[in-house]
């Protein structure tokens, strides 16, 4: 609800320039979202303003059993392409013997999060990759296209 609330007054506050052209350069605002059998991302965020660019990755669900006895996960969000070189990542690693929770935040991340030409690609080849080791030390790798929608090209029209 408070992202929810943070976007509305970026885009009321977009809303005020008195130049359309300056309005479409100031802010820029992508949602993404993503679904597979194994896992899904929702309420992901990505925030383009001037020179501040924020993404934020969303919830992370898991959709099946096999995430039981997980000890160690990381999460990745990245431009296809660009594996090696995320927009935003998370490492998690049980200290206690225990097993972990997998659902949950993927993260935030803000500064210069893109690099030039992959603002192009946002609308087309944003991922996640879900790497997970269990109690048994077997690794096993998720990945998953996500759909990016312009909000503020949606509320222009």
């Amino acid at each position: 609800m408070i992202l929810l609330s943070i976007v509305c007054t970026l885009l009321l506050t977009g809303c005020n320039n008195s130049s359309k052209n300056n309005e479409e350069q100031l802010l820029k605002v992508y949602s993404f979202s993503g679904e597979n059998e194994y896992i899904s991302v929702s309420n992901g965020i990505i925030i383009l303003e001037n020179q501040e660019e924020i993404c934020y990755g969303g919830d992370l669900k898991v959709m099946s059993d096999d995430f039981n006895d997980i000890t160690k996960y990381s999460t990745t969000i990245y431009i296809n392409g660009n594996k090696k070189d995320p927009l935003l990542s998370k490492n998690v690693n049980d200290q206690t013997g225990g097993t972990l929770n997998v659902n949950g935040k993927i993260g935030i991340i803000s500064g210069d999060v893109f690099k030039e030409n992959e603002l192009n690609q946002l609308n087309e080849d944003l991922w996640l990759e879900l790497k997970t080791i269990n109690m048994d030390g077997k690794q096993k790798t998720y990945t998953l296209p996500l759909k990016t929608i312009e909000i503020t090209e949606e509320v222009k029209k």
